[in-house]
């Protein structure tokens, strides 16, 4: 099963997580795995191609822009505040081979750039969803497609 060894990868990590304040990164989404499946779905309901760039908010271990860059030829990056999930997922991409097409930064995602993405994917806590809405509202060119894994952007219309 592929859950353990990530399991065991994050385990070993904890004690660099530690020097950095947890508080804000449990404020804002604490590190979950997301199935592979719900991955896949996501990026399927988004219909992510080879034209497409990614942005991953609250990319934890970098599996969704991997699996975009991977499996559906597309382009992106996530973000995290974590740097210890960043540099993980960045190793991650080299090893998929695709470290050209998924990049992932240690930033705030309230302070990235989100006007040239073509989809977006998030899985952050409900209690700042209203804020992400917000952001995504001001930022996003029509017709970018969002895809949200258990929570909704309060106020916008689900398809």
């Amino acid at each position: 099963m592929r859950l353990v060894p990530m399991l065991l990868a994050v385990l070993a990590l904890l004690p660099a997580a530690a020097a950095q304040t947890p508080s804000e990164a449990d404020r804002v989404a604490p590190f979950a795995v997301t199935p592979e499946s719900v991955v896949t779905a996501m990026l399927e309901v988004a219909r992510v191609g080879p034209g497409d760039t990614v942005v991953d908010l609250g990319s934890g271990d970098g599996r969704l822009v991997i699996a975009a860059a991977k499996e559906f030829g597309a382009r992106g990056f996530g973000v995290d505040i974590d740097p210890v999930l960043v540099a993980y997922a960045t190793r991650k991409a080299e090893e998929a081979g695709v470290s050209e097409r998924a990049r992932f930064y240690l930033r705030d995602l309230f302070k990235t750039d989100v006007t040239g993405a073509s989809v977006v994917t998030i899985y952050l806590l409900p209690t700042i969803m209203d804020r992400v809405a917000a952001k995504l509202a001001a930022e996003l060119a029509p017709g970018t497609r969002v895809v949200t894994h258990d929570y909704i952007l309060p106020g916008w219309r689900v398809d």
